[in-house]
Order: structure tokens, then C-alpha cells, then sequence
């Protein structure tokens, strides 16, 4: 994960990019990238990357860093899959390639198809092209949404950049703050796809392409789609199991490490399993000198959360020692005012200290890839909403069956699942007016916390509506499957937890989540994904062979549950620390909380009635606190230049340079110039 940046002036000539500020905006993501830059820039243009030596190897973003080719200029954060399906489709293009760096590929994409490209593309990326003949600025990412990149206009300028800090840096970059944003954050609400903490700062989102010439407006345009859910003409399920083995298979090879150990962060549930199982069977096919190892999280015997004898049973099935980690050295909270003050926005993962633990333990084995699980929750398993479309249909009968599998006596869970989506608007009308003006939440909607100040109530409220997609005529299953492949929050936080194990000297890759695995799993129906209390039918079917009975059989109970965690951490800690930022809090600076009214649920909730949804948005309300408070009061500890606790710096070319000169910098000997 490099940190790429772009400065384009409307007119050639003398740019805003000049005296320094490059230097200075690519200072500022130093966290991305500590060991080399480059920076390419003429006529009002400069593009400029960041890097660590790490990642100049070819499976990686590689060592070209600005690359320069005639009339195209390209900086990129890369890692592309399914290289040689891309060459074959490149060759009837002429293409030529000077290397098979990401960076060349898709330099050699982008000439081949133009803006069309990203049809063609399969990985983790975000990167920029400047046409500097057209005057023409294109930048992409990948649906998966793990490389970040924002946008900013400053008069007759056009920044692009990985991090908001480098965005900041530049003189003219406004910094007023985005409360709507902010309150959303704080709340633990739906979060948009464009904006982001600072009113004039935008988010390019993921699967989202921007197109640019000095003449015109930013356009942005949405390049990848969810397939068609559930198609009626689905293969059998036997068969679909043999091609989703194949395919994750496929998946898992394409992105493990080209040589050494590559880690699993393996859990004893199904998903990360399974990319262990099919990325063995993927080893076992050829010999070779490449390993992988499950990284593993070890709970005492009775915790809700111990997986430990199904991990043991897959790593004893294929003959491996898990790399295990003790939760009880895993703090949740750590140092939290000091990471807020680093963090590039003021979201905080929840399970954040799990994934930096966990990439440590990577780092631990000598690896520098993980393979995780994301993307088998949304593709495999659904939540009992289903039990709406046997309500809304009339199919009393399959509904009183997977109601009574699903083992729940409590009737209200039951009007929640079953009844309250499928009623019309005046009776969920008449039922708030009944509540004393409370609503029924609607499927997908998200809990408002009561200490989000009442004028922001309705504006949240109209603004959530906005940041999901409509659920049309669609079943309330296909519905939710298709929130989680496009609702931007998603993505947003894969971004987040990536930059974690990032800042550990860590990639991580998900097999799961690939596009290829997706268009097959969204055309399955909706009873593979959850029947009574059964759920990823298709995903334990195709891993017959690859895994243990033990771990593929149902399960009389739910295993892997790490709440108590969260609960215990909320309880012993957080009444001290919220107590540090409620006597002035920013947040209520803003108009956007009512600190009493936080004071009293957090007493309430934290002591007597624990709600797991009230908890997180008590969590979210402090990380949200930190971040403002470190940017905005004068006496924090002001870390808002992206610095992050390892103390680096990047070694980026000497300041004061200027049009016209030319200066050449070599990393693995490979020259890249500023011209």
C-alpha cells in the first residue's frame, strides 16, 4: 500500500505544486511509504509516490514508481491478480510492456482501452494517469475499496492523494470540518461514498473512477456493479460447490506470496478456513518452497470466543503449526489518543488491536502477505430477514418451520424479523405514533444514539436513506446481500483495517471477496445462505476434501463470539477514559452531541443494561472525540502530519527544485526522474 499523489494546475505553466509543496504533501505520507519516492513534474503537473522497500518487489507494487511513457504519466498503489488472463487479453492489443511491474500493466492497460481499462483490471488498486499532451487526469480503485483516494479542488487546481493529511498539506486545501460526516461517525451510522471528515475534501469511492481534463468538471463515475442477484436458472448445488472449489482455489494461488511463508489469520469458523484449505490444496498441486501458516487467536477454555480445538483440527488435518496468539495480551483499548492523533480519518475499526495483533504475529513467521476471510459473511450467510419474504408471500408453512429451527422463543425478535419489513408506511406510522413517537426500525437501519443533539435528528435520519440502495421490488434477502456488496461503509472500513496490518509492514489479501467468486455466490438461492440455524451451505459443501468433518458439521452453538471481549474492555475502561474528553468535547463544540445525555446512557448501559449496539456507538462517539480533539485543540498532541508511532520519515528528493531541471534517483537499479 504506497501513497500515490497528483497536483494538476488548470494551465501549464507555473503550478501551485511548486516551492516545495509536493515535498511537503508527500512528507505527509510518510506512513505510507518510508524508504523511497519519486516525483515526475512539468507544465503545471506533478505526480509523486511513496514507498517502502518491501514492496519493490514485483508481487507488490513493485519498483517502478512514477512511471513515465511519452505522453502518459502514472503513479499507482497496486497489486493485481490474474496477471496472465490480462496479458492474453493484451496481446491483440500490440501492447508493449517495459516490465510486468502493477505500474506497467496498467500503463499498458490504460493505452490498450483508455477509461475502459478498469473492466479489465482484477486486484487491489488505486491509481492516477495524467495524459500530459490531452491535459486528461483518470484515476480508479477496485470495488474492494483497500486503497484509499481523495480529491480536492483549490482554485485552479486538482489534488489527488492516498491520505487526507497529504490533501492538507497544500496551502490552499481547505480544512473545515464536515459535521454531517462527523455526526455519522460518532454514531456508528451508514456512512456516504464521497464524503469525508472535511466539508471540501472528497472521497473517490471504491469501484469508482474519476475523469478530469483542465477545461471541464470532476466527473466521477461508478466502474464496477454487483452482479445480478439470485438468478432462478442456478446449477445444482453439487455442482456449484465443485466450481466455487476451483475457483477459490484459483483465488487463493493468485495471491499468495511468490516465495516463502504466506500467513491465514485463521480463525475455527468457516471463511478464513476455507482460503487455508483451498491455498494448502493449491501447494499441495505443485512443489515449491512456499508455505502458509495459520496466525491464530487463542481464548481460555469456556470463552465464548475459543475456536482453539477447530483450529487445531484443520492445522493437524494438513499437518501445520498455527502461529497462536494469546488474547489475553491483545489490549483492546491501547494508547488511544495517541493513534486517533495519527489516524488519517476519525473512524476507529472496533477490533482494530486484534488485526494490528495479528499482523504482527505475520510478521513474526518472516511474511509480509495475510490472507483473510472478509467476504464469506456477505456472500455465504444471511440473517434470519429471510423469514420477511415468507411473511410478505404467504408461505405460512416454511415460515413456521424456519421459525422453530431457528430455536428463538422471543416473539418480539419474531415481529422484528418477520413482520416489521414487510409493513407499509402509515402503519409504521401508526405503530411510532403507539411507540410515543418511536420508530420501527426499518431493515438495514442502523440505531440512533439519544445523545446526538435533536436538531441533527432529522438530517441524519433523511441523509441514512441516501447511503443505501433502494431495495425496489427485490426480496428482503437479496436486499441485504446487495447492501453489503454496495453500500460504501463496507468498503470504507475494509480501507481502514488494511491500513492497520499496513502499518505493520503487512498485505492483506482477500481471497474471498474476489470478483470472480462473487458472480457466483450472488447467483445462489437465498436458502444456501441461511436455513434455520444452518448457514454457508455452498461455501461447506465446496470444501469437502479441503477441511475436517469436525469444522464443516453444524454446530450446536454459535462458536467464535468475541463480545465479551468488547463488553469487558467498554466496562473496566471506558468510564475513564470518556471522563478525559466530556468536560469540552468538540463534538459538542459542533452541535452534534449533548454530553449529559452520553454521560447518562454510558452509566446506564456500561453498569446495568448492556447493549452490544449502544456499546459501539459509545465507542465510536470517543474515537470520534479523540480525532477532533487532537486536530483542533492547541494544548493535544498534534499528530495530524500522518506520522505514526515507528518515528519514519520518507526520503523524498531534495526541496526547492523547479521546471526545468532534471534530477534521477535509483532504487534496485532502476532510474525514475523529475523532470
Amino acid at each position: 500500500m504506497s501513497g500515490v499523489l497528483g497536483v494538476f494546475a488548470s494551465a501549464p505553466g507555473r503550478g501551485s505544486h511548486e516551492d516545495g509543496v509536493v515535498q511537503r504533501m508527500l512528507q505527509r505520507m510518510r506512513g505510507r511509504g518510508s524508504d523511497c519516492a519519486a516525483v515526475w513534474q512539468r507544465h503545471g503537473a506533478a505526480l509523486a509516490v511513496a514507498r517502502n522497500a518491501w514492496e519493490l518487489a514485483p508481487e507488490f507494487s513493485g519498483d517502478a514508481l512514477v512511471m513515465w511513457e511519452g505522453d502518459l504519466v502514472l503513479a499507482a498503489d497496486a497489486s493485481l491478480y490474474y496477471r496472465a488472463d490480462l496479458l492474453r487479453k493484451l496481446e491483440p492489443t500490440g501492447a508493449r510492456l517495459a516490465g510486468m511491474t502493477s505500474s506497467h500493466l496498467l500503463l499498458a492497460a490504460y493505452r490498450a482501452w483508455g477509461e475502459q481499462c478498469v473492466r479489465y483490471l482484477e486486484g487491489d488498486y488505486a491509481f492516477i494517469v495524467w495524459d500530459r499532451v490531452a491535459r486528461r487526469l483518470f484515476c480508479a480503485r477496485d470495488f474492494a475499496g483497500s486503497r484509499p483516494l481523495f480529491y480536492a479542488e483549490v482554485g485552479r487546481t486538482l489534488l489527488v492523494a492516498s491520505t487526507l493529511t497529504a490533501l492538507r498539506a497544500h496551502p490552499e486545501c481547505p480544512s473545515d470540518l464536515n459535521r454531517a460526516f462527523l455526526a455519522e461517525t460518532a454514531a456508528n451510522l451508514w456512512l456516504p461514498p464521497e464524503e469525508t471528515a472535511y466539508a471540501r475534501v472528497t472521497a473517490i469511492p471504491a469501484g469508482f473512477s474519476l475523469s478530469w481534463t483542465t477545461d471541464g468538471p470532476v466527473a466521477l463515475s461508478r466502474h464496477w456493479q454487483p452482479p445480478a442477484i439470485e438468478s432462478r436458472q442456478a446449477p445444482p448445488l453439487a455442482d456449484a460447490a465443485v466450481e466455487l472449489q476451483g475457483r477459490l482455489s484459483r483465488a487463493v494461488e493468485e495471491r499468495l506470496a511468490s516465495r516463502d511463508v504466506t500467513t491465514v489469520w485463521m480463525s475455527g469458523g468457516r471463511d478464513s478456513t476455507a482460503v487455508f484449505g483451498s491455498g494448502q490444496h493449491v501447494l499441495r498441486r505443485g512443489p515449491g518452497a512456499r508455505e502458509l501458516r495459520p496466525v491464530s487467536v487463542s481464548y481460555p477454555p469456556g470463552h465464548a470466543g475459543r475456536e482453539d480445538e477447530f483450529i487445531s483440527s484443520v492445522a493437524q488435518f494438513w499437518k501445520v503449526t498455527p502461529q497462536w496468539l494469546d488474547i489475553g495480551q491483545i489490549p483492546f483499548f491501547e494508547h488511544p489518543a495517541q493513534r486517533a492523533a495519527g489516524r488519517d480519518e476519525p473512524y476507529e475499526p472496533l477490533y482494530e488491536m486484534f488485526s494490528r495483533a495479528l499482523a504482527r504475529g505475520t510478521r513474526a513467521v518472516g511474511a509480509r502477505v495475510a490472507l483473510d476471510g472478509w467476504g464469506g459473511d456477505q456472500l455465504f450467510e444471511m440473517s434470519p430477514v429471510y423469514l420477511a419474504d415468507l411473511f410478505r408471500t404467504g408461505r405460512w408453512v416454511s415460515l413456521a418451520r424456519e421459525w422453530r429451527a431457528l430455536q428463538v422463543r422471543d416473539f418480539r425478535y419474531f415481529f422484528q424479523m418477520a413482520i416489521a419489513p414487510t409493513l407499509p408506511p402509515f402503519l409504521r406510522a401508526a405503530a411510532a405514533a403507539l411507540r410515543g413517537g418511536r420508530r420501527l426500525p426499518g431493515q438495514n437501519e442502523r440505531w440512533m444514539p439519544p445523545w446526538m443533539s435533536a436538531r441533527w435528528m432529522k438530517t441524519l435520519t433523511e441523509r441514512q436513506r441516501l447511503h443505501l440502495p433502494a431495495r425496489d421490488s427485490n426480496s428482503f434477502s437479496s436486499h441485504e446481500l446487495l447492501v453489503s456488496l454496495a453500500a460504501a461503509t463496507a468498503a470504507r472500513v475494509r480501507g481502514w483495517l488494511t491500513a492497520v496490518a499496513f502499518e505493520q509492514g503487512v498485505e492483506v489479501r482477500s481471497p474471498l471477496y474476489d470478483g470472480r467468486i462473487i458472480e457466483l455466490a450472488v447467483r445462489r438461492p437465498a436458502c444456501e445462505r441461511r436455513s434455520g440455524r444452518e448457514t454457508k451451505t455452498l461455501l461447506r459443501a465446496a470444501m469437502r476434501g479441503l477441511l475436517p468433518e469436525d469444522v464443516l458439521a453444524p454446530r450446536r452453538i454459535r462458536t467464535g463470539v468475541i463480545g465479551d471481549v468488547f463488553r469487558s474492555a467498554m466496562q473496566t475502561m471506558y468510564p475513564r477514559l470518556v471522563n478525559k474528553v466530556l468536560d469540552s468535547p468538540v463534538l459538542a463544540e459542533l452541535g452534534i452531541i449533548d454530553p449529559r445525555a452520553l454521560r447518562r446512557v454510558a452509566d446506564i448501559s456500561l453498569s446495568r443494561t448492556w447493549n452490544d449496539e449502544v456499546a459501539a456507538a459509545l465507542f465510536f462517539t470517543l474515537q470520534t472525540e479523540l480525532w477532533l480533539q487532537a486536530r483542533t485543540r492547541p494544548d493535544s498532541n498534534d499528530n495530524t502530519n500522518g506520522s505514526h508511532a515507528d518515528g519514519h520519515s520518507v526520503a523524498v528528493l531534495p526541496p526547492g527544485k523547479r521546471p526545468g531541471h532534471t534530477q534521477t534517483m535509483e532504487v534496485n537499479g532502476v532510474q525514475y526522474t523529475e523532470a
